[in-house]
């Protein structure tokens, strides 16, 4: 059976993989320039960890289900944001405004209702794949020597899902492009949330 040890870790510090998850490196940018291309309100800035992302939403100041809530930090010299309401830092647009002006972004999502498990990739503001999570990218491949997605989908309830081998076999690839894997040291500390308004 393949590794899941980082899906593991994601949902140690943080439930919500179980149901909807997104995630987006991009090359070179700062906290704050990823908060603004992903069109977050940077007034609504807020430094908690990924555990107790729900701290300080009191009063006015608690989103709907329709707004996007983001988690974003440095990571190496990429940014990071994780996304635990919603999808748009892996919408088209997002993607290309993460990676515009030479820059590269990388990103995974998934959402339990439906068969949504993606790979994406962009550069210079252009997607380069977009591609279901069960493959691994053909602009990626160069990164993937070792590394396979699960094939038998045929598997007792209680030995997990090939999603979470996915989601690990994925992020171990993104880890080689960026020089790091996501880890203990980096869910564990603070980040900036920040809140994607719905226009009215």
């Amino acid at each position: 059976m393949a590794s899941r040890h980082l899906y593991d870790l994601l949902e140690a510090y943080w439930v919500g993989p179980i149901n909807t998850f997104a995630a987006v490196w991009s090359e070179g940018l700062s906290v704050e320039e990823t908060a603004s291309r992903i069109e977050a309100d940077l007034n609504s800035a807020y430094n908690v960890t990924l555990a107790n992302f729900p701290e300080g939403f009191e009063g006015d100041q608690i989103p709907d289900n329709y707004e996007g809530i983001v988690l974003i930090g440095k990571f190496e010299s990429w940014s990071l944001a994780l996304q635990m309401q919603c999808l748009d830092v892996t919408e088209e647009q997002a993607l290309s405004a993460l990676s515009r002006d030479g820059g590269r972004a990388i990103g995974i999502s998934w959402h339990s209702g439906g068969d949504y498990h993606r790979i994406f990739y962009a550069v210079d503001g252009l997607i380069v794949d977009d591609t279901p999570m069960m493959y691994i990218p053909e602009s990626l491949k160069s990164h993937a020597h070792g590394l396979t997605m699960p094939e038998d989908w045929d598997v007792p309830v209680y030995q997990g899902s090939p999603t979470e081998e996915m989601v690990t076999t994925s992020l171990i690839l993104i880890g080689r492009i960026i020089g790091r894997e996501i880890d203990r040291e980096w869910l564990r500390v603070p980040h900036m949330r920040f809140i994607i308004r719905r226009n009215a």
